[in-house]
């Protein structure tokens, strides 16, 4: 027995493929800003699903595939979009949606469907797999807000992120300033003789950059009027519905206000050494749930965990968390602009954009990402590959001088790195080596982010 009515189903397709009727996106769905995933999507043949957090930008890039499908191919019902959270449509058993909407197209070529809101589907991931292996004809498209954890898909996994530094200056309408890629894997900088050059980026990026760090880099946070209007949009539309939406439905949560608590107790944090025993211990929580549920809230894209580089097992080596974006802390605490002004919190911010930055590079390149502490050595984020690790230090003040030169110098020796970043409010000090075979290289932190290779771009 179906509970929904051919017609009622025809009905709701046709509400969300518009464009088999007029042969074009709506104006209202056109989203114009490029993103990374567009490229691949665009090129790719096998089955992909786009993995990110709630309003990071993956409805926006279906409609871009779609918007781009169409000016390519001029075939209108070659493509489909279903968002499988509908209400409605969860009435519906996936296998028999799916294939309603595939008879429903008329394809010349090889039909391309798009699958919004996987996530919610019923033992998500494994339905998700079984759809796109037991039909291979058409090419099929999905995007969810919960990771898969699946250990070899059969479809690649594309990751959307929120903004990176660079594409927050370009939605804030700064031009590009021509700072060319910072590759940290190779770092050759360029000299910059002009003064006034470093004014222009200490006047634009570094305001910026304390804006990016209170918002967040979402698209309607960067946009929001004020930062309290972008923390009540990130509390309602991305905390709430991963806590007490997706993750109940993808992992079964039983106890979700636990769930929120080892959330909130991890943000504050701000990106020091996590102990489940204290944790478990302050909560009134079995250390072993602290642990699933700080694994449940990184597949959600709420949480980023690092794991110590040093040799050393000892307490100082565990693992660090830091939020997946500057605007959760911020929300869930109700933080404003005067959080800039508290060391502490604007280093912890901070830490976490640099990780957030660092994970697409070290994601791009298969690398992976640690921190590093070690006595009284420490570098809040290491880049590790398989020719070495690349520390970046942080400095909360404009200047760092001899003494972050020398700590930086004990952590490149420990960690056996040939290059290291210390990474400071302003005043850059482009290279400085140490000794003929290490090199230190001190940025402003905003430069940092904003040239990172990588980082993206919204015209890119």
């Amino acid at each position: 027995m179906s509970l929904l009515a051919d017609s009622r189903l025809d009905d709701i397709l046709r509400a969300h493929n518009p464009w088999w009727a007029t042969g074009a996106l709506p104006r209202s769905a056109r989203y114009t800003q490029p993103r990374g995933a567009d490229a691949f999507l665009a090129a790719t043949g096998r089955p992909a699903l786009l993995a990110g957090p709630r309003r990071c930008g993956k409805t926006a890039t279906l409609f871009r595939r779609i918007d781009g499908h169409l000016r390519a191919e001029g075939r209108p019902r070659e493509v489909a979009y279903l968002p499988l959270d509908h209400p409605l449509l969860r009435l519906v058993p996936p296998a028999q949606l799916v294939d309603r909407v595939v008879k429903a197209m008329e394809p010349k070529g090889r039909p391309l469907v798009l699958l919004d809101g996987v996530q919610a589907l019923p033992q998500w991931p494994e339905r998700f797999l079984e759809i796109v292996t037991t039909r291979p004809h058409p090419l099929f498209v999905g995007a969810a807000s919960v990771a898969p954890g699946l250990a070899d898909p059969a479809f690649d996994v594309v990751p959307v992120t929120p903004l990176s530094f660079r594409e927050f200056c370009a939605l804030k309408g700064v031009p590009d300033l021509g700072a060319p890629p910072l590759d940290p894997f190779a770092p050759v900088l360029p000299e910059r003789a002009d003064p006034a050059e470093d004014v222009l980026f200490h006047r634009v990026l570094d305001p910026l950059l304390a804006d990016y760090l209170v918002r967040g880099g979402l698209f309607e946070t960067a946009l929001a009027p004020d930062p309290a209007a972008a923390h009540e949009f990130v509390r309602r539309e991305v905390v709430a519905r991963a806590v007490y939406q997706d993750l109940p439905a993808v992992v079964g949560v039983d106890k979700v206000a636990e769930l929120e608590r080892v959330l909130l107790a991890a943000l504050l944090q701000g990106g020091g050494p996590v102990v489940l025993e204290a944790f478990a211990d302050a909560l009134e929580i079995d250390a072993g749930t602290v642990g699933r549920y700080l694994e449940h809230l990184g597949r959600a894209f709420l949480l980023t965990e690092l794991r110590n580089f040093a040799a050393a097992a000892t307490d100082r080596s565990r693992p660090r968390v830091h939020a997946a974006d500057p605007s959760l802390p911020n929300a869930l605490f109700e933080r404003g602009a005067a959080v800039l002004a508290r060391p502490d919190e604007r280093r912890g911010l901070l830490a976490g954009a640099v990780v957030a930055h660092l994970q697409q590079v070290a994601r791009e390149r298969g690398f992976d990402l640690a921190y590093f502490r070690e006595g009284d050595l420490e570098a809040e984020v290491v880049l590790v590959g398989p020719d070495g690790a690349i520390p970046v230090l942080l400095v909360d003040r404009e200047e760092a001088g001899e003494e972050e030169a020398a700590l930086a110098e004990k952590v490149l020796r420990r960690t056996q790195a040939r290059t290291a970043f210390v990474l400071s409010r302003a005043g850059p000090r482009m290279r400085a080596p140490l000794t003929f075979f290490e090199t230190v290289v001190h940025l402003p932190a905003s430069y940092f982010l904003y040239a990172l290779a990588g980082g993206g771009s919204l015209s890119s």
